[in-house]
């Protein structure tokens, strides 16, 4: 048997030179700059440029002051940061019970109701909100069923708390996971102690258990705040015309108004506040990160149906409405729409047909074809950038801050507004190095820059798992070091090497922020032709492409949660 990793010997896993670490280093530090510091850059430069008929190009400090004085940017930046924490607060209210209900019960459907719980995060945020149009529209399932049953409709969508209802249920799966995991590390002998010397059970959770699961509570609070301040997607559907937040308004600037200095400005604002978000995440995260081992696990017992259970059973049976009610309803409009109720593949039949034109220049076969092509492409970019990522911050004899700097500047876009990213890389993209680079490779580029970190994420704790006598022993056998790695390493973390493509793909097909603004006639993706179906108001047709979207996601899930999800 090998055994397992020794304390202190990664840090000895170098690969020779300085120059291997070069090597490691050399690619995806070349497509970070490449990809996301010159073209971000690009933005922050036009915000700060005057491009006046008669001055030429001079430098001006009145875009920035001109949107930081704006009291329209005022309320916009209050209407942000109120949807986010209300939609952030939501979020916890509903993850924590459900979080108490798996760590704390077993029952019949237990893991079927945790998919379904969890599944909402990996699915495209679009399709949220069309499942949401579909349920609690002003036509939808809820309103019908409340116009028969009490003669009234409850306004829910396109409002502030459609919204805050549409982010909790994307990002209540989020706070399940970061909340239950920490509970299941916490040893349940400290409880007792307290109910053994007297404490009620309210008592006994306030002051012992509810601070142990505190970091689990914050960090996944402050992740569903983020998230919802960084939404476009779900604003952009749910919002109507009166709303917006400063993603959209960044979007509406830049790609309807064409006013490229305002946008600029706007997202310069918006790439420091979140940035600012994302260090303050990580900072709590490090700062609350629970650093026990439980002597045991967590007790289960049998949720019955009886009186004292009858509150839980009701949480499970809302938790599993509220999750599963929205993509139940796609399904069920994807194959029951326009025909009075029968079941019928004519949604899917007219999708997949080559000539059907429901969008100016684009078929949405040709959106599932650019999908495809799409997302190959970023898989066969990200993972192997990736993987010499994550040999990098595995063996690198570079000093420990060269290492946190790579790794924070790998982390960074996912801090960085995703229309601000499209908007710089459309730029980019008209000069060089990257003039005439084209849009399909901005597209694959962008996919891949939010892939990276992921990836890396999958596959560095396989690396860091692996013992060093492995590699040690092939090259006292004269095997090279890049020789073991491909014999030897790879091999054995092959597993993590597909999961981290399975997620690569999956982020290819979903994303549609940076997409929609990178995005020409002719290169619209799956998840585009989604919204410009809603927008046509063609929900037949955006129900079946959405159909198609969720089961290639959901696959990934499935397989990150039965291969992967015993690694934390």
């Amino acid at each position: 048997m090998v055994p397992g990793p020794l304390p202190g010997r990664a840090a000895g896993r170098g690969w020779g030179h300085g120059g291997g670490d070069l090597a490691l280093a050399a690619l995806p530090l070349a497509f970070l700059l490449i990809v996301f510091a010159y073209p971000l850059s690009l933005v922050f430069v036009e915000a700060f440029t005057d491009r006046g008929p008669y001055r030429g190009v001079a430098f001006t400090l009145q875009h920035v002051a001109g949107v930081l004085s704006d009291p329209y940017v005022h309320r916009l930046l209050a209407f942000t940061a109120r949807q986010a924490l209300l939609s952030a607060l939501m979020s916890l209210a509903i993850g924590l019970p459900v979080a108490y209900l798996f760590v704390r019960y077993d029952f019949p459907g237990k893991s079927a109701l945790r998919s379904v719980v969890l599944v909402p995060f990996v699915l495209p945020a679009v399709t949220v909100a069309l499942g949401f149009i579909l349920v609690f529209g002003n036509n939808g399932v809820l309103n019908r069923t409340l116009e028969a049953l009490f003669g009234f409709r409850i306004p829910v969508l396109y409002s502030l708390q459609g919204i805050v209802l549409a982010h909790a249920f994307y990002n209540a799966p989020l706070v399940v996971r970061t909340v239950h995991a920490t509970w299941e590390s916490v040893d349940p002998s400290y409880q007792e102690s307290a109910r053994a010397l007297g404490a009620g059970r309210l008592r006994a959770f306030a002051t012992v258990t509810l601070p142990m699961i505190a970091p689990g509570v914050v960090t996944g609070t402050l992740l569903a705040f983020v998230f919802s301040f960084m939404s476009f997607a779900i604003v952009l559907a749910l919002g109507g015309a009166r709303l917006a937040t400063l993603e959209v308004e960044i979007f509406t600037q830049v790609r309807v108004l064409l006013d490229y200095a305002t946008g600029a400005a706007l997202a310069l604002v918006e790439t420091v506040l979140s940035l600012l978000l994302t260090y303050l995440y990580l900072r709590a995260e490090a700062s609350l990160r629970t650093r026990w081992l439980p002597v045991r696990r967590q007790p289960t017992v049998p949720l019955r149906l009886s009186w004292r259970h009858a509150p839980l059973l009701v949480l499970g049976a809302l938790a599993a409405a509220f999750f599963a009610s929205p993509l139940v309803a796609v399904l069920w409009d994807a194959l029951t729409h326009g025909a009075g109720g029968r079941f019928t593949l004519r949604w899917f039949r007219a999708v997949l047909a080559p000539d059907y034109e429901a969008l100016a220049g684009d078929s949405p076969l040709r959106a599932v074809w650019n999908s495809l092509r799409f997302g190959v492409a970023t898989v066969g970019l990200a993972v192997p950038l990736g993987l010499l990522a994550s040999l990098f911050l595995r063996g690198s004899r570079a000093g420990r801050r060269w290492r946190e700097l790579f790794e924070v500047m790998a982390v960074a876009p996912l801090g960085v507004s995703g229309v601000a990213l499209g908007f710089g890389l459309l730029r980019a993209t008209l000069r060089p190095p990257l003039a005439g680079a084209g849009a399909a490779w901005a597209i694959v580029a962008v996919h891949a820059l939010l892939a990276l970190p992921f990836v890396i994420r999958t596959i560095r704790p396989a690396l860091d798992a692996l013992h060093p006598s492995l590699a040690e022993s092939a090259r006292s056998l004269g095997a090279s070091r890049w020789r073991a790695l491909r014999e030897v390493e790879l091999p054995l973390v092959g597993r993590s090497l597909l999961l981290g493509a399975a997620l690569a793909f999956s982020i290819s097909f979903s994303e549609m922020t940076a997409t929609i603004v990178l995005a020409p006639p002719g290169l619209s993706t799956m998840p585009l032709t989604v919204y410009h179906l809603l927008a046509a108001r063609s929900f037949g047709g955006a129900s079946a492409m959405a159909v198609l979207l969720i089961l290639v996601t959901g696959t990934s899930f499935v397989l990150l949660e039965r291969f992967g999800g015993g690694r934390r």
